[in-house]
């Protein structure tokens, strides 16, 4: 099987998961409802909701480039910095990369640093790791704050998500169980490649590739211990702090923009719930967290906020759609300000993943 097959069966399950959710999420809303509410929300909120998205990217870049700046150079030189347009430049490419293949946005944005820099990749890729590390960390710690504030309603809620799980794969129609065959014949498949992948790899320091293989983990290494070796800690604490109001004002204010928080009588706290939660379902792998945002998203405004499902079903489909016309548009748009074409993009990211 060829890389780009692989990719394709990856992609294809993490679609099927996807859709599968998204069907869950919104199998109860009124679709009606959902146009109307849409036809008649208060527009005027996007002005700052734009303004917060696009301060935490920019917050997220200015954090990353603090890490990099820690990688060292060609023969232990001082590491060449790379400047916060790249940066910037480079994550919004990401973000707009994993709407169309979940998890590759990483290894997309790292390698178009990799491509304009005389960095590795290796070593690039582990300050994305990093990155990843420090907002799990942050999201574990929130989550923990949202357990101990809602901890009368969660004993029930928990019972409520099963209940509801297995209500709506009882209604599940036959395409559905065709798209659950297919995410597990791609996860399996997946495990299978990635055991013949490690036993390549030993195979290849047998026979003499040891030293690219070292070269590449101690790369990998430096970008791991970025947040030890990081000179400006207090800027990296500053703008994590930043980036996760900007996501706190990114899941209250579309809230406002349809009128639920004060209808439902929702307060910051429940905000601050809905953010951390939604997280989750950013997380699990399917195209931009397509399905998986939605129905954690809806799950939460309906059980543990008390939203009914249709105005829930608006606030996700909308909050969904914002950020992904926003991400592609300023990502193809640092592509091209870049000088950078698809084709390219998609070339640098094949070569850095068989580095």
């Amino acid at each position: 099987m060829t890389s780009r097959q692989k990719t394709t069966l990856l992609v294809a399950g993490s679609f099927a998961l996807g859709g599968g959710l998204l069907y869950l999420a919104l199998r109860n809303a009124e679709f009606s409802a959902v146009g109307e509410a849409l036809r008649t929300a208060s527009y005027g909120w996007l002005v700052p909701l734009f303004i917060a998205t696009m301060v935490a990217h920019l917050l997220r870049a200015w954090r990353w480039q603090m890490l990099l700046e820690t990688l060292p150079g060609e023969d232990g030189a001082p590491s060449e910095r790379v400047s916060l347009r790249l940066a910037f430049y480079s994550v919004m490419i990401g973000y707009m990369v994993n709407y169309a293949a979940p998890r590759l946005g990483e290894v997309a944005r790292a390698a178009n640093v990799a491509a304009q820099t005389k960095l590795r990749f290796a070593g690039i890729f582990g300050t994305v790791v990093v990155e990843r590390v420090l907002d799990a960390l942050v999201l574990l710690t929130a989550l923990i704050t949202v357990a101990a504030l809602f901890r009368k309603r969660l004993a029930g809620i928990l019972g409520m998500f099963g209940e509801g799980l297995r209500s709506a794969l009882n209604d599940f129609p036959p395409f559905a169980w065709i798209l659950v065959f297919l995410v597990t014949v791609g996860l399996v498949v997946g495990a299978i490649l990635l055991a013949r992948a490690l036993k390549r790899s030993r195979a290849s320091e047998r026979s003499g590739k040891e030293d690219k293989l070292i070269g590449i983990l101690r790369s990998f290494r430096d970008g791991l211990v970025s947040l030890v070796r990081v000179r400006r800690r207090a800027g990296v604490l500053f703008t994590t702090l930043g980036i996760w109001f900007c996501y706190f004002l990114m899941a209250d204010l579309p809230l406002r923009l349809f009128g639920i928080t004060q209808t439902y009588s929702l307060d910051i706290l429940d905000s601050w719930a809905l953010l951390n939660v939604g997280a989750i379902g950013m997380s699990i792998p399917s195209p931009g967290g397509t399905g998986s945002f939605h129905y954690v998203t809806v799950q939460t405004l309906v059980h543990l906020l008390g939203v009914p499902a249709t105005p829930a079903a608006t606030y996700a489909i909308f909050s969904h759609a914002a950020q992904l016309v926003l991400v592609c548009a300023v990502g193809f748009a640092c592509l091209i300000l870049q000088g950078t074409s698809l084709k390219a993009l998609r070339k640098t990211t094949a070569e850095a993943r068989t580095e």
